[in-house]
């Protein structure tokens, strides 16, 4: 009897944390609960410190690299000229798009109705993009509408692949929101010193706190790029951390988990090609918004990425590479691994079949190490060359709207090798947003 009353208390106490706590989230649904505290990390190369460590804007672009496109567009270089005539022109880039949402809840698995979220956060994104690059005010308004209501409505998220949904479409919104709040000077709605809701609640507990579990191989690689997106935004330093370490040293979902050392064999090169070439995109992507943040990780273990890159343009152009049988992913099980030999499965570059499209990867790894860093890299070339040839680097076809920026032309392209730090005087470092004389100032508002 006595028994039964303690566990009948421990119930009843349990149910009153998880009230105290959805009381304190607002109207979100569906949080991870008992997710826990985020794990502490020891000292880790690219390690924050302290909140004012942050740059912004500093996930996908820093100040500095917005305005190498914004002049490469008026000045009428190349390639940002013609990417941008396309870019300009995408249905997703027009101030005119017609929201399709927002939802109340979204899901993605055995049950999906993500679509809309996907496109509008596309949208969102693109017209930030043209807001800076044109300063046309219905693109700002395009963009922060989409934040807004998207914002203030979502509630929770579902699925069996809630960690790709959050982890996909939810890092394009937050690179669309931190360009509008510190470029364009957007406040959100419901933002305010006590018992606020909006964006930046939803940005926290619908979608950083469901990333913090990280899964296997491209799957967890997703994970780390928008746990490093979300904590930039929110200036989480134990977040940023996490992510960084999980980044370097996670050997079931960081860069030695998904690639061989020796050969830059993908983890998933025996499962198909289309999440093997995705897995390499999403990693670029995490290191450069961790190259935002001022710190290198594209030249570790001696450009292991690069490598990886040149082992997977290689094999989708039709040609043999080494294959190491013992080389796979973590928990590979789950997917009917491990494999004897490379997949012949979504192999090869540009269109892949009448519907699809193989994943738009390779101008960031392109412009990265061979124009940037003057790298040979033969095969990542003729990658992106045939990839060119296909029509480039456009928005995805079907569903998949979220998973890479894709108009690589446009965003990761350099003039030529150098350097291209952020420049102190011009990014800003821990708050505030650019002001009229291209200098960082606090934001008291």
């Amino acid at each position: 009897m006595i028994i039964l009353i303690m566990k009948w208390n421990t119930i009843i106490f349990s149910l009153a944390l998880f009230a105290k706590t959805a009381l304190a989230t607002g109207q979100l649904n569906g949080l991870p609960v008992l997710n826990g505290p985020i794990p502490t990390v020891g000292n880790i190369y690219g390690m924050k410190s302290r909140v004012g460590d942050f740059v912004h804007p500093g996930l996908w672009h820093t100040h500095d690299d917005l305005e190498r496109i914004r002049l490469g567009v008026a000045n009428g270089q190349d390639p940002w000229k013609t990417a941008f005539l396309n870019f300009s022109m995408d249905s997703f880039s027009q101030a005119s798009y017609v929201m399709q949402g927002p939802k109340n809840i979204i899901c993605r698995g055995s049950c999906s109705n993500y679509t809309t979220f996907t496109n509008d956060v596309r949208a969102a994104y693109q017209n930030a993009m043209m807001w800076y690059i044109t300063r046309n005010q219905s693109n700002w308004d395009r963009a922060t509408t989409i934040l807004d209501s998207w914002g203030t409505n979502l509630t929770s998220i579902i699925g069996t692949d809630t960690s790709l949904l959050v982890g996909l479409e939810g890092d394009m919104f937050a690179n669309a929101a931190e360009i509008m709040r510190w470029e364009g000077g957007w406040v959100e709605q419901g933002a305010k010193a006590s018992g606020g809701s909006g964006f930046s609640n939803q940005l926290y507990w619908l979608f950083a706190r469901q990333s913090i579990i990280i899964g296997q191989a491209n799957y967890g690689m997703v994970s780390i790029k928008a746990l490093l997106a979300f904590s930039i935004y929110l200036d989480d330093v134990s977040m940023y951390n996490y992510a960084i370490n999980a980044y370097q040293n996670d050997l079931c979902a960081g860069i030695y988990g998904n690639y061989d050392a020796k050969t830059g064999q993908g983890a998933e090169t025996g499962r198909d090609q289309g999440h093997a070439v995705s897995g390499l995109g999403w990693t670029a992507l995490a290191a450069r918004i961790i190259q935002s943040q001022g710190t290198d990780v594209y030249s570790l273990g001696n450009n292991l990425l690069l490598n990886a890159a040149e082992y997977s343009a290689k094999y989708n152009l039709g040609n043999d590479v080494p294959y190491d049988p013992k080389f796979y992913r973590c928990e590979a099980i789950l997917i009917n691994g491990p494999w004897s030999a490379p997949s012949n499965i979504s192999r090869g570059l540009g269109m892949t079949s009448a519907t699809s499209k193989s994943p738009a990867v390779w101008d960031i790894i392109y412009y990265q190490y061979v124009v940037k860093r003057g790298l040979n890299a033969p095969w990542t070339t003729k990658a992106k060359q045939v990839y060119g040839a296909s029509g480039g680097e456009q928005h995805p076809i079907g569903n998949s709207q979220g998973d890479h920026p894709s108009w690589g032309d446009l965003l990761w392209s350099y003039p030529g090798r150098g350097q291209f730090v952020n420049n102190n005087d011009r990014t800003i470092w821990g708050g505030g947003r650019i002001g009229s004389n291209g200098t960082g100032m606090l934001n008291y508002s």
